[in-house]
């Protein structure tokens, strides 16, 4: 199975929170980490790479009012290049690595499946170039004035009273309705 690291999940995530206030003031590392309940640690480590990524995409500013912000419009960043800084090149097998292969596998002049890697590399490189950042946070739909809110599964109670429960004649039980 493909998948991205939680690396990758909480970077794409500043990056929405970033684009989000894309025009705004600086997004400090503290509002981002209240605002999508991520670790502050840890994203003092993923906002290091979109740093120092080359070309950088967010820019920090210093001081009382300072943060992170997109170094570039949200319409020119690509989900494709944001995953890739945060983790690598997408490379579903050894021997379908996009780029220069560091490792090849012992049996690539034989392979019979090497296609079908390939065209799933290429298949997911297509998807994540062709989305942008801005396309992602329009398509999201969220209301910001409104943020999603949690409910505790504590607060959650289920139950069957013995009444609302019977056995059919086959021993198997059946639920029926409330009146």
């Amino acid at each position: 199975m493909l998948r991205v690291s939680t690396k990758g999940e909480y970077g794409v995530r500043i990056m929405v929170d970033l684009a989000r206030h894309y025009g705004d003031r600086p997004r400090s590392l503290t509002d981002i980490s209240q605002a999508e309940m991520l670790p502050l640690a840890y994203l003092e480590q993923l906002v290091k790479l979109l740093r120092e990524a080359d070309p950088p995409l967010v820019i920090s500013t210093r001081g009382a009012h300072g943060g992170y912000r997109l170094s570039r419009d949200p319409g020119t960043i690509s989900m494709g290049e944001i995953v890739r800084i945060l983790e690598g090149p997408i490379a579903p097998m050894i021997c379908a690595t996009e780029g220069e292969m560091t490792q090849i596998c012992g049996f690539l002049d034989s392979c019979r499946t090497k296609y079908l890697w390939a065209r799933v590399r290429d298949a997911v490189a297509k998807t994540l170039d062709s989305i942008t950042l801005a396309e992602l946070v329009a398509e999201s739909g969220e209301d910001q004035q409104n943020p999603a809110h949690f409910i505790a599964l504590s607060d959650i109670h289920v139950g069957i009273n013995a009444t609302d429960y019977s056995l059919d004649k086959d021993g198997g039980s059946q639920v029926r309705p409330l009146a």
